[in-house]
C-alpha cells in the first residue's frame, strides 16, 4: 500500500503554480484530478509523497501558493490493478 499526501487548491492557477515550484525544487509531484474521496474547489490536486508534505507546505507558503487542505491518501495498487482487469 503506498501513502500519499493530496494538496488541494483554491483554482486551477495555485495547483498549477505548486507543480512548477516544487518540480523546480526538484520534488516528486503529480497533477491529478482531485480523487473522489475529497472535496475541492479546484479539480486538480498535487500527490506528492506523504514523508515530504511539511517540507513541500513549508516550500508552498514560502513561494505564497494558497493551500486548501492537504490529505492522507492511502492507496493500494494491487486492489486497484484487480479492479481494472477482470479475467473471465
Amino acid at each position: 500500500m503506498s501513502v500519499y499526501a493530496i494538496i488541494t487548491f483554491y483554482s486551477t492557477h495555485f495547483a498549477l503554480k505548486a507543480k512548477k515550484v516544487l518540480e523546480k525544487t526538484g520534488k516528486m509531484v503529480e497533477t491529478i484530478p482531485v480523487p473522489r474521496e475529497f472535496s475541492s474547489e479546484c479539480g486538480f490536486c498535487c500527490k506528492v509523497s506523504w514523508e515530504e508534505r511539511e517540507e513541500i507546505e513549508r516550500i508552498l507558503e514560502e513561494q505564497r501558493v494558497a493551500i486548501d487542505h492537504i490529505y492522507r491518501w492511502e492507496k493500494d495498487e494491487e486492489k486497484e490493478k484487480k479492479r481494472r482487469f477482470r479475467f473471465v
